[in-house]
């Protein structure tokens, strides 16, 4: 975790200059046979008869109940604030809380994906079997289907405390994302600072076509919200300064230094110092010349600020697609394989970019901002995103087979298959979702957590 930097004598060592930063991204540089793939996969937790959010305290029906009970019995160890979990892990596998409640699983780096399926299949399966006994499911959607924002309970966190004050003051949806979100994160591996530059550009250009592919949040209180992916749209109003498009990743400039500058620029919320959290409100680079309220700025602070930057695409040490709704776990294995057989094959990375590399910055932007109501629907610069994503899906599976190919390992493209059916049918998700929440779920939130809450990893159903 971040923030065990705050005692480790790398963390403690204080920055006097942002030119000793230059090389923080460098520092990530591995070798290719050497890349690996992780997942963030976020679910939302319901109770499964009314499909309204669970709260994180209670003896039982509640999120810290089956935290304890992970811990107790199925070998999790527990990491505490103030006595109260906020976060478990076991073999390297780590369970988080986001602020809402919503449960997130953090994977180990895998170097193929049937070992990431595996584990994927573990934490949905237990998780699930330990939550049934309280009456609780766990959804693979966007945004929370029937519950307002004021009725969810926050997780008790000094950090999303800080975080909320923050972003109520910056934009018009900080808390509907952070309580009532969820997505799926992957993250990968570069080479070099043009390896990444070029996986960075590509994976930006292409975010808005992965949104709409994987979209699944078209529910808001029960009724139809007029968006595919509400979570898109939410995440797009909620802090322009650190969230969204970054208009630099799709000029040719070198990343780690545009990175840098970028992040230097955008306001602190916090830092840690002696295991409390402290409030920190001027941009970093003020941050390391003038300090703050008698605190000055050390490397874990750095290493923190990186983790409270929300773009679609985000760059630490390793590179971050943070642009899709959660979903059903073969969908989350989807992506994971999609976004592998673009970026880890050079051929496919460029065919990709390729796609999206002649639009102007405004058709960029119209682009992006067209995703989140229409989905597949959508255009950019007068191209339907349906078209573009089966160019985007053929292309991965190309990559794949290269690299399966080039080293001696399984085609992971088997796992491509739930976008076939998507583009065969030319549905979202979320217009999937929407059509049978009208017919044959007859409106009724018990039938919606049954259908959502399936531990499915074989193939497409939702």
């Amino acid at each position: 975790m971040s923030t065990d930097l705050d005692r480790d004598r790398a963390g403690q060592e204080p920055i006097h200059h942002p030119e000793e930063l230059s090389g923080w991204f460098a520092v990530g540089n591995k070798p290719r046979e050497r890349w690996g793939t992780g997942l963030e996969y976020e679910r939302l937790g319901v109770f499964t008869g009314s499909g309204q959010a669970i709260p994180y305290a209670g003896e039982s029906r509640s999120l810290r109940a089956i935290l304890e009970e992970l811990v107790r019995s199925h070998g999790w160890t527990a990491w505490r604030e103030e006595g109260r979990p906020i976060a478990l892990s076991r073999d390297d596998t780590w369970l988080t809380l986001e602020p809402g409640s919503q449960a997130e699983m953090s994977s180990r780096i895998h170097f193929n994906l049937v070992s990431m399926r595996d584990e994927l299949c573990d934490f949905v399966s237990v998780l699930s079997q330990v939550s049934a006994a309280h009456g609780i499911s766990w959804l693979g959607l966007g945004l929370q289907p029937f519950t307002a924002l004021d009725a969810i309970q926050w997780v008790p966190k000094a950090r999303y405390r800080l975080m909320s004050a923050h972003l109520q003051g910056a934009g018009g949806h900080g808390l509907d994302m952070m309580k009532r979100t969820a997505g799926i994160q992957v993250n990968l591996d570069y080479s070099d600072e043009a390896d990444a530059g070029a996986k960075f550009r590509t994976l930006m250009g292409i975010s808005p076509v992965i949104t709409a592919l994987f979209a699944n949040s078209p529910l808001d209180d029960g009724r139809p919200n007029g968006f595919m992916s509400s979570r898109a749209a939410i995440w797009q109003d909620t802090d322009p300064a650190r969230c969204g498009l970054l208009r630099f990743a799709l000029d040719d400039r070198p990343l780690f230094s545009a990175y840098l500058e970028y992040a230097l620029d955008v306001p602190m919320m916090f830092v840690m110092r002696d295991g409390g959290w402290l409030e920190v409100r001027v941009p970093f680079r003020n941050f390391i010349r003038d300090g703050y309220q008698g605190l000055t700025a050390r490397m874990a602070d750095w290493d923190l600020h990186l983790t409270t930057l929300f773009p679609d695409v985000r760059l630490k040490r390793f590179i971050e697609a943070r642009c899709a709704d959660s979903a059903d776990a073969s969908l989350a294995m989807a992506q994971v394989a999609l976004i592998q057989g673009i970026l880890y094959d050079s051929k496919a990375t460029r065919q990709a970019w390729e796609l999206v590399s002649r639009l102007t910055w405004e058709e960029f932007q119209a682009f992006h901002l067209d995703v989140p109501r229409r989905g597949l629907h959508a255009e950019a610069g007068g191209r339907p995103v349906l078209s573009l994503a089966a160019e985007l899906v053929a292309i991965a599976r190309e990559g794949l087979g290269r690299t399966a190919a080039a080293t001696g390992t399984a085609d992971d493209a088997l796992f491509l298959a739930p976008l076939d059916i998507i583009l065969r049918d030319g549905e979202s998700p979320a217009r999937r979702l929407l059509r049978l929440w009208e017919n044959s779920m007859a409106n009724d939130p018990a039938r919606l957590v049954q259908h959502l809450a399936q531990v499915n990893l074989d193939c497409y159903k939702c």
